[in-house]
């Protein structure tokens, strides 16, 4: 039985190491983006990718190059998780955690500051959120023991000054370039950062594609929709709009057993094929989930496959496609070789992506009039 096991072992060892890139990146399209940040000890991966990706849209759009506060984001939509938690009767999954949506909400409601103007790093000297997540979470479950279904103004007081004492007081109004904006006129004039201009699309199995779906994930607690495509066309869209210079927001999982982000590669063993059937499959089954946000800026190729290889096939000669990776920005610090980057396989992306957010011009025009943009 030993000998099996270390065999089978051994087998998907071997397996991993058959899939994995043997050669340095060359990389063939790069869209602007500012260095990689931590996350540190929170579970705001969603705010670190998706500001990253307005940071870039900024730049692509030739606005003004902000770094922009992850923490605002985050603090202003806690309140909101616990609103909604109560209104479902605890029925909500209640998390620091959130979709890109959530910035794209944040946005449009309460503005956005620059990192400069508000860190929060109010109470430590890095983001490490255990004790906050616990107080809030104690509060709300305490709301719920006392049947509530909404806060009042004494409620929301108390979880301001929560917030305040571990994120820091957000500013009404704040100096930037030697003007003076709210966090609202920030956006809205400094940034001209317009929400409506970006779309979530997602591939599932199951639905009707082309429509708006509600993705069925316990981190979409605002219960936003997302347009469903087919599987080659949901890779297709991101990989033509990383080509014509849009960044793309990456929503999956990495919890896979070849997600190494130490080494900065993310790839699929050879025994797991993907298709649109394989796919569904691992997501109903909870093998795939979303589980973390980064920021797709790139695409490469190995270095070792700059000419096609031919195949005969039907008595002809054949190009076989190079497989793409998606050079991506993580939120985990400057790890790995290549300082907090990392390289995703074609095939890592459409068996473990969920969904990806960009701007709606990145789209192809069929593709919009079919989703009626």
């Amino acid at each position: 039985m030993l000998r099996v096991t270390c065999l089978v072992f051994l087998l998907i060892g071997f397996s991993y190491l058959r899939a994995q890139p043997t050669q340095d990146f060359e990389m063939e399209v790069l869209v602007p983006c500012h260095k990689v940040e931590n996350q540190a000890y929170s579970g705001t991966c969603w705010s670190f990718a998706t500001c990253s990706f307005f940071e870039s849209e900024l730049m692509r759009q030739n606005k003004p190059s902000v770094v922009l506060s992850k923490m605002f984001v985050a603090r202003k939509t806690y309140p909101l998780k616990v609103e909604k938690y109560l209104q479902t009767a605890g029925k909500s999954f209640f998390t620091a955690g959130g979709q890109p949506h959530d910035v794209l909400y944040t946005i449009r409601h309460f503005g956005i500051v620059p990192e400069s103007i508000y860190n929060g790093k109010a109470f430590f000297q890095e983001h490490y959120h255990a004790p906050l997540d616990s107080l809030m979470w104690q509060a709300t479950q305490n709301f719920i023991a006392n049947g509530k279904k909404s806060l009042n103004e004494a409620d929301k007081a108390f979880l301001e000054k929560v917030l305040d004492l571990f994120l820091g007081k957000v500013p009404e109004k704040f100096v930037y370039e030697g003007q003076t904006y709210t966090p609202q006129t920030f956006a809205k004039n400094y940034l001209k950062i317009n929400p409506d201009d970006y779309v979530q699309i997602t591939s599932w199995l199951g639905e009707p594609f082309y429509q708006k779906i509600i993705l069925p994930d316990k981190y979409n607690w605002m219960q936003e929709g997302y347009y469903n495509v087919p599987l080659n066309e949901f890779f297709e869209i991101t990989q033509q709009a990383i080509r014509k210079g849009f960044g793309v927001v990456w929503n999956g999982d990495n919890v896979e057993p070849t997600f190494w982000a130490e080494q900065g590669v993310a790839f699929l063993p050879d025994t797991m094929k993907t298709s649109p059937e394989s796919r569904q499959r691992y997501i109903k089954n909870g093998s795939t989930q979303i589980e973390h946000v980064m920021h797709i800026v790139g695409i490469a190729k190995e270095k070792n496959e700059k000419n096609p290889t031919r195949t005969k096939r039907n008595k002809k000669t054949i190009q076989t496609p190079i497989k793409i990776w998606f050079y991506i920005k993580n939120s985990w610090g400057e790890i790995s070789k290549f300082h907090g980057f990392l390289y995703m396989s074609e095939e890592f992306f459409k068996m473990k992506t969920i969904s990806i957010m960009l701007h709606k011009e990145a789209l192809p025009t069929e593709l919009r009039k079919k989703l009626k943009i």
